[in-house]
């Protein structure tokens, strides 16, 4: 059989990849008109301080280009304008109507005062976003009926008022409506029922509005799409209206702060999205004999614990006269994450119940007239970050049990009435779960040894350990440890001894408190940013440092009262610029005072007997 050769030739594949200019044109550029508006606009603004935008930042041909300018990439026209924070001032030049495609227009933040919000704002059609908020504009707001698409409006925070709000009828679009802090009080009772035909409304603010008039009935209620309702900080004075039982798709209802009656009647039978509730201070600024928002809360609980079982997970009640014990439909509630009962006037103990709230983060129970135990049931809050029990006459013990699933703990103020009745009975050198950032203890009994409970906690800022029984030495590891965060340091009315570190450095401290322990030394020198000094009661000695006013410049209110000082008063105190208060009594001093006294200084005591 004969041979052959194969012979395969590979010729090179040449593939030519044209650019996209060949078939379109360049990349569009802003339209000119619009380009003109934007630096007309420009004009009219004074220029700001180093931190905020400058008018010269908008150069160059193309404005699509520009800081805070979007532009449509398929027509070009300017279609965003956002310029929140920027400082500017000055006038508002009416150019801007010729942004006509312009959807999304943020001015928040920036500073208007004297002027009024410009009514050609009604006449951007496009309109979809207005941020006005935090602008200082003056003035009535202009009618914006016009702007049909309009689904956010905040003009929140200004100076601005309105003597109707008929124009909001025409804002058929609109979801997002706040206007907080805007003075409603020449609107009359109509507002409400011009409110309600705004059906695609899902969160609504008229919180600080002035408003008096709340409807107590509505012939059909439209706002069945509301997510958010806030009216707090208004003037209401009547019972909360049955109809918001008819906002099936609220999550939350704020209506702090008002004057309601009888507001724990209220029925949450169809509110079964409901997630936070705020009803405090519906005793604020009213005649407390009037018993607004007064009585007991079983029912409530027991309503609210019926319906909003797995859904309620914020419930403010504070601040209002509330009475009688917490029951234990509390612990029906089991969603519940944040809760505020401070300043009412409960009593007893804390019910068991309260271990299942397993989700609870925040609890608020200060200021009230509780006057028994802490369960041990409360040991199951594992979530638990902040805890707030001071100004009650709690008793009984706190024990590990109380304590050792508390991992997330970061803030507690415990302050007991009675003195030592609540006591600590934890075993000395028990090391708790958590880290604490905040710690007042005020009245408990924790000692008579710093137990190792307090020094393993590392990142402290404020410590507040005032008349708890200890009776021992500062633990030097522990507060050098601590010393380089520190804020607010109090460890007042125990008896804690020895000699302090004559200097150390603690930065950020600007309040301390060792008055009424067994102190004893030279006045120690580690108070450069302190404000306020209080060492009364101690048996602190030696000289007040004759350069003080350089170790301590700071300084408002100095109490070295009650020690074994001697020496002068050191002319250099009454250099301290913003010294309020001067109390150096019952100490060995002697020499002379300054013939003249500084008279800037806001000296408002000044005590040497």
């Amino acid at each position: 059989m004969g041979s052959f050769n194969l012979t395969v030739v590979f010729l090179p594949l040449i593939i030519k990849l044209s650019s996209c200019s060949d078939h379109h044109t360049s990349v569009l550029k802003c339209i000119q008109t619009e380009r003109e508006a934007l630096l007309s606009f420009k004009e009219g603004l004074d220029r700001t301080d180093e931190y905020g935008w400058h008018p010269d930042d908008w150069v160059g041909e193309d404005c699509c280009q520009w800081d805070g300018v979007e532009c449509n990439n398929k027509s070009g026209h300017v279609t965003k304008l956002f310029l929140k924070n920027w400082r500017l001032s000055g006038k508002i030049s009416s150019s801007l109507i010729h942004l006509k495609y312009l959807n999304y227009l943020d001015f928040s933040g920036n500073n208007f005062t004297g002027i009024q919000i410009p009514q050609f704002f009604g006449m951007l059609e496009n309109l979809m976003y207005l941020n006005l908020s935090y602008t200082y504009f003056s003035g009535e707001i202009p009618h914006l009926n016009n702007l049909s698409r309009l689904t956010h409006l905040d003009l929140s925070n200004s100076l601005t008022y309105a003597e109707n709000l008929d124009w909001l009828s025409g804002l058929s679009s609109l979801k997002y409506l706040d206007m907080g802090h805007v003075d409603l009080s020449g609107v009359g009772a109509n507002w409400l029922h011009v409110v309600n035909w705004l059906p695609s409304l899902v969160e609504l603010y008229l919180d600080y509005c002035k408003l008096e008039n709340l409807p107590t009935s509505l012939p059909s209620v439209n706002l069945t799409s509301l997510f958010v309702l806030d009216l707090s900080f208004n003037q209401f004075n009547s019972s909360i209206p049955q109809w918001l039982v008819n906002l099936t798709s609220l999550t939350t209802l704020d209506l702090h702060f008002n004057h309601f009656q009888d507001a724990i009647a209220f029925d949450f039978v169809n509110l079964r999205n409901l997630r936070d509730l705020y009803l405090s201070g519906n005793r604020y600024l009213t005649d407390l004999s009037q018993n607004n928002f007064c009585g007991t809360i079983d029912g409530f609980l027991g309503n609210a614990s019926a319906c909003l079982n797995k859904s309620l997970e914020s419930l403010d009640l504070s601040y209002n006269n509330l009475l009688g014990k917490i029951p234990d439909s509390l612990g029906r509630l089991g969603s519940l994450r944040y809760l505020n009962l401070e300043y009412n006037s409960f009593w007893g103990s804390i019910p068991a119940s309260i271990g299942s709230l397993s989700s609870l983060q925040d609890l608020d129970l200060s200021n009230n007239k509780m006057n028994g135990t802490i369960p041990e049931s409360f040991g199951q809050l594992s979530k638990l970050v902040n805890l707030f029990l001071q100004e009650n006459s709690w008793e009984g013990v706190i024990t590990e049990a109380q304590l050792m699933n508390l991992t997330r703990l970061e803030n507690v103020i415990l302050k007991a009435n009675t003195n030592h009745s609540l006591v600590f009975n934890v075993t000395y050198d028990w090391v708790p779960p958590f880290k604490l950032k905040n710690l007042e203890l005020e009245s408990c009994l924790c000692g008579p040894k710093f137990p190792i409970w307090l020094q393993v906690q590392s990142e402290l800022t404020h410590v507040t350990l005032k008349n708890v029984g200890i009776i021992d030495t500062i633990p030097e590891e522990w507060f050098s440890i601590i010393s380089s965060q520190i804020i607010r340091f109090d460890l007042s009315q125990n008896q804690i001894m020895g000699k302090l570190p004559h200097q150390l450095i603690l930065p950020n401290v600007n309040f301390i408190d060792l008055s009424y322990n067994c102190f004893k030394g030279p006045i120690p020198l580690w108070f450069t940013n302190v404000t306020e000094l209080y060492l009364k009661s101690n048996s602190f000695s030696g000289s007040i440092p004759s350069n003080i006013d350089d170790l301590m410049p700071r300084l408002r209110c100095l109490d070295l009262s009650e020690n074994n000082l001697n020496g002068t008063i050191p002319l250099s105190i009454w250099k301290i610029k913003d010294l309020g208060g001067l109390y150096l009594q019952s100490n060995k001093l002697s020499g002379g005072l300054p013939d003249h006294w500084n008279e800037s200084q806001p000296l408002w005591v000044v005590d040497i007997s």
